[in-house]
């Protein structure tokens, strides 16, 4: 079974992948933290699971839903990340749930995705988007070939000098950025709600065909990039910048 967290659609391209290679089962973690209950699973096939690197770890709600869910059938668990770059000292804090969980910790794999944190970065263009999707589509094979053989991952994307600062960064990434206060919408906006569907947290409510934004916020950018007019903004740093959103359907042969 793969269960994924997608914001603005790459691990969800990931998880797709992976489902239709090794004939998985498929589930989205937002829309299971919308059912507002504990979640139980149960598979006879490994778990891999799928999310993001935000500071160089799991989203904190990624990692609250895996302590708080519970995993029956296969005790064996994998991970898999999807990040623009180095996925720092994420695979320890990912151990530490499989021991809490009673779980084997199979192995964590990077694989290589178009930046989407548009409040910092500036999305890569649609040809440097081609390239580094084929490097994605390579690497999930790797994945998928490493799971069929029962094999424990490895991750190409292990940077060992960005490991010792994970500890540091991330608090520091969330104490500093992670926070809704700055988003706002413009004239473009058309009240279609699709930003308050975005919301994994259902932080997003709209009050007079404007959204307006609560407190719970993970930065997972899905409200606006995936705004269909362009009509959210993120302070001035979003200003004038390209919106990357993965519309793609993978479409990868095993090798």
């Amino acid at each position: 079974m793969i269960i994924y967290f997608s914001g603005t659609g790459n691990t969800r391209y990931a998880a797709q992948a992976l489902g239709e290679m090794l004939d998985h089962e498929v589930k989205d973690i937002k829309e299971l933290i919308h059912q507002h209950r504990r979640i139980k699973f149960y598979s006879q096939a490994p778990y891999i699971i799928c999310a993001p690197i935000y500071a160089w770890r799991y989203p904190p709600l990624v990692e609250s839903f895996l302590e708080n869910s519970d995993f029956w059938g296969s005790n064996k668990m994998y991970f898999v990340a999807t990040c623009a770059s180095s996925t720092g000292n994420a695979a320890k804090y990912l151990k530490k749930i499989c021991e809490k969980k009673g779980m084997v910790f199979m192995g964590f794999a990077g694989v290589p995705m178009p930046e989407n944190y548009t409040v910092m970065f500036t999305p890569p263009n649609k040809e440097e988007q081609d390239g580094i999707f084929r490097l994605a589509n390579t690497q999930l094979t790797h994945v998928a070939n490493t799971v069929i053989r029962g094999e424990v991952l490895t991750n190409a994307l292990e940077n060992k000098l960005t490991k010792p600062l994970t500890a540091v960064i991330n608090p520091w990434f969330y104490g500093a950025f992670v926070s809704s206060r700055k988003f706002r919408t413009t004239d473009k906006c058309v009240g279609c709600g699709a930003c308050v569907d975005a919301c994994p947290y259902e932080s997003i409510k709209l009050f007079s065909g404007r959204p307006v934004w609560g407190t719970k916020c993970t930065h997972c950018m899905a409200c606006l990039n995936g705004c269909p007019t362009g009509a959210i903004e993120f302070g001035r740093s979003t200003k004038g910048k390209e919106r990357y959103y993965c519309r793609r359907r993978p479409k990868i042969v095993m090798k």
